[in-house]
């Protein structure tokens, strides 16, 4: 039996380059040796699994770091244009993977739909100034989260829909905030309970510049509308149709500035 043939420092260095990049069979061709002479040298090597060396990060994984089912990220590719793209990394293997800095350019187009909350820093690598501003939103926007449209009203939220009322001095916005409810679903209730009384109207008064300004700012740093609202003293409701009215469009829920050419 022959003597197994010594590998060259060139060797190494093509195997450790190459491995999760090409194939293991066409890195195996290159350096004329056996696919099982290649995995074996590689893990002598301590490279481990081929899909930790790719430059990027697969859907599965980022999937799991933004705590993100696999099939939604899948569906940003699909229909919201990540720009992801398969790879052979082992054998016939093929996954979806994307880099990190494509990721983060399409983030910051969409960052709408993303809930930075989720993400622990750094975990995607070094973040740009924008992420820290969106994940601050994210974490405040729990506090705005109404309960599912569907869920049934109990007697004691009902008995504080009607105590609030009978006040004369709650606007449906806070009324909602109270109740963690829609004020849509606020007011669907007051009419199944057949309520005559109600909430105190917000002021109306037309937007001013900078109220326009603060609100596309808001907006654009991925704010909700409950918390624009709030901090504009104006319902959501209001605080979105004046966003329809900027030229705002929604797409799955989520806000997109129509162009004008």
């Amino acid at each position: 039996m022959g003597q197994a043939r010594k590998w060259t420092q060139e060797e190494l260095n093509f195997l450790q380059e190459s491995w999760g990049v090409l194939k293991r069979s066409t890195i195996a061709k290159k350096l004329a040796r056996s696919v099982n002479a290649v995995m074996i040298k590689a893990q002598r090597l301590g490279l481990g699994d081929p899909l930790t060396h790719i430059d990027g990060i697969t859907i599965s994984q980022l999937s799991q770091q933004l705590n993100t089912h696999y099939g939604i990220v899948k569906n940003w590719i699909n229909k919201y244009g990540m720009p992801a793209r398969q790879k052979t990394v082992a054998c016939e293997m093929k996954v979806w993977i994307i880099s990190y800095l494509d990721f983060w350019k399409w983030a910051e187009q969409n960052k709408q739909m993303l809930d930075f909350s989720r993400l622990e820093r750094l975990a995607l690598g070094p973040e740009p100034e924008w992420v820290e501003v969106k994940r601050r939103a994210d974490q405040i926007k729990k506090f705005h989260v109404p309960k599912p449209h569907n869920t049934p009203w109990s007697k004691d939220e009902d008995a504080k829909l009607i105590w609030m009322l009978n006040q004369h001095k709650y606007t449906y916005p806070e009324i909602a905030k109270e109740l963690k409810r829609s004020q849509g679903a606020v007011k669907r209730r007051k009419l199944d309970l057949n309520l005559k009384a109600r909430p105190v109207q917000l002021p109306k008064h037309k937007y001013t510049k900078e109220e326009e300004r603060l609100l596309v700012e808001l907006l654009e740093k991925g704010y909700c509308f409950e918390e624009i609202a709030s901090r504009m003293n104006r319902s959501a409701l209001g605080v979105r149709g004046k966003a329809e009215r900027l030229g705002y469009k929604f797409k799955n829920g989520v806000p997109y500035l129509e162009k004008v050419n």
